[in-house]
């Protein structure tokens, strides 16, 4: 039986620059980090790596405490990167030195529908309250840009201070470095756990091995809330749920385009904005797609394909021609009430990092540092923030809200997908029409008032086996309502 001072449960960028932490703050600790080498269908691995905050609000964000709450950590993650990669730049040899790639561009164009208008102000609206440097870019023109006739910008700004850095790079060193440092990397998956005296005492792996430990974190992405399942105690606050939003992406080269600055859509229906991420050896990332799921899966479908093949031509129309050098299929760990999970769980010797979306690598700096010093004793450098694991679902918006929200998406779908409608017609109004009351529907069934975000409601709302997953939400929802009246003690932060 291996044994150690700390346990980390995944590898990726979470994981892995949390040890990198805990062993620069004391290097004597033994930390072992346990994931399979490959990592296929992570999160990390097939980023595209924006390192964008401001840009990625929309128009709900500042409406509520814990919407900025999270907003504020990843602008003070956009601070920390310049330092936090110099530190890591300084153990790297200087071939594999890495660097950002600053600028980020943000277009509003005619292929969409009011909702990209909504958060496309929202961002202008942010970078001002937050005091954010900007510039309008005139008549939307950005460089190198050639979209498709009815795909041209309407209007576009420019974020100096937003850019991107290749995530598998990053990773990399980041690995590197950590196992120089003494960390141990296990090439396997944490399966299960042994108990004593009501705490962790083994991880036990894929592979029948048994680690012993005296502390763990578990930062495994999607995978975490089942992998804490058989540590939750009965009357206690359960975890969230954490589904997996699938991101499918592609890395070209020979676009001729000679973009050199990340060029976006504000977040779209279901979330995500088209992106386009230039490569340090001329190749370009192109991502647009979030589909939400109840678990991972590694593999791209035609669909999803399909439909970041035909947005292409709202960047660049030489897109087309491109040769493709490598497909990314990653899955995001979305929390149920859309925030991240950080902190203590049930028993005092384990903790969770997980729940970022497309959050985690953007903000690793701060949050390993913060997760590093919690698990050592200290306060954190995010203090008492708002995200403790333990906690019913923080409220973004009421059930009405939320109803109006997913209508807003799916209409600006339809419009995205090139939907067409007689002028004197009112398919808008229809199709919302039809949207809210099948969500209606879908809310009587979960018995809750909760406002949930567009991607899981339209999940619930259109899902093959919808009585199976509406009954699984429920009956989350009620193991809730039954710790919160049994103790009231797992949302400390009422101000969120």
């Amino acid at each position: 039986m291996n044994s150690y001072d700390i346990v980390i449960a995944g590898n990726g960028i979470l994981g892995c620059a949390t040890a990198l932490e805990l062993i620069r703050n004391d290097n004597s600790l033994r930390i072992a980090v346990i994931g399979p080498k490959q990592r296929i269908g992570g999160a990390t691995i097939a980023a595209g790596a924006m390192l964008n905050c401001i840009t990625e609000v929309n128009h709900r964000t500042l409406s509520t405490a814990v919407g900025k709450a999270k907003l504020e950590i990843s602008i003070r993650a956009l601070e920390a990167w310049p330092a936090w990669l110099d530190a890591l730049n300084s153990e790297l040899s200087p071939t594999r030195r890495l660097a950002i790639r600053n600028g980020t561009y943000v277009i509003l164009n005619n292929r969409a529908g009011r909702l990209d208008s909504l958060n496309y102000n929202a961002v202008i609206d942010a970078a001002i309250q937050y005091h954010q440097k900007f510039e309008r870019v005139p008549f939307g023109n950005v460089p190198h840009l050639k979209p498709g006739v009815d795909a041209r910008p309407l209007d576009s700004i420019y974020l100096a201070d937003e850019g991107a850095i290749d995530a598998r790079q990053v990773l990399n060193a980041v690995e590197s470095v950590a196992n120089r440092s003494g960390v141990v990397f296990l090439d396997d998956t944490v399966v299960g756990w042994k108990r004593k005296n009501n705490q962790v005492s083994c991880a036990i792996t894929a592979s029948g091995e048994e680690v012993q430990a005296d502390r763990f974190l578990v930062a495994a992405g999607v995978a975490s809330r089942s992998l804490l399942a058989d540590l939750a105690e009965s009357s206690a606050m359960p975890l969230q749920p954490i589904l997996a939003s699938k991101g499918v992406a592609v890395t070209s080269r020979g676009t001729g385009s000679g973009g050199e600055h990340v060029v976006r859509t504000p977040n779209r229906a279901g979330g995500c904005g088209l992106h386009m991420v230039p490569g340090s050896d001329g190749t370009v990332y192109l991502g647009a797609t979030g589909d939400l799921m109840m678990q991972a899966d590694e593999f791209q479908t035609i669909g999803a394909v399909r439909f970041l093949i035909n947005a292409m031509d709202q960047f660049d129309k030489r897109l087309f021609h491109s040769k493709i050098t490598q497909w990314h299929v990653g899955n995001r760990p979305v929390s149920l009430d859309g925030f991240p999970l950080i902190g203590r769980v049930w028993q005092d010797n384990v903790w969770v990092l997980s729940g970022t979306h497309r959050d985690g690598f953007h903000c690793s700096p701060l949050l390993a540092r913060h997760t590093a010093d919690i698990m050592l004793g200290g306060i954190g450098i995010l203090g008492d923030h708002c995200f403790a694991p333990l906690r019913r679902p923080l409220s973004a918006m009421s059930r009405e809200d939320a109803i109006d929200e997913l209508s807003l998406h799916l209409v600006s779908q339809f419009y995205e997908n090139s939907g067409k409608s007689p002028a004197y017609s009112e398919v808008s109004e229809t199709l919302e029409k039809q949207y809210r009351t099948r969500t209606r529907e879908t809310y009587d069934k979960l018995e809750i008032d909760f406002g949930l975000a567009p991607d899981i409601l339209g999940l619930l709302n259109w899902a093959v086996d919808r009585e199976a997953k509406i009954g699984y939400f429920r009956q989350y929802f009620q193991q809730v309502s039954r710790a919160s009246q049994e103790k009231d003690v797992y949302n400390p932060f009422p101000a969120c």
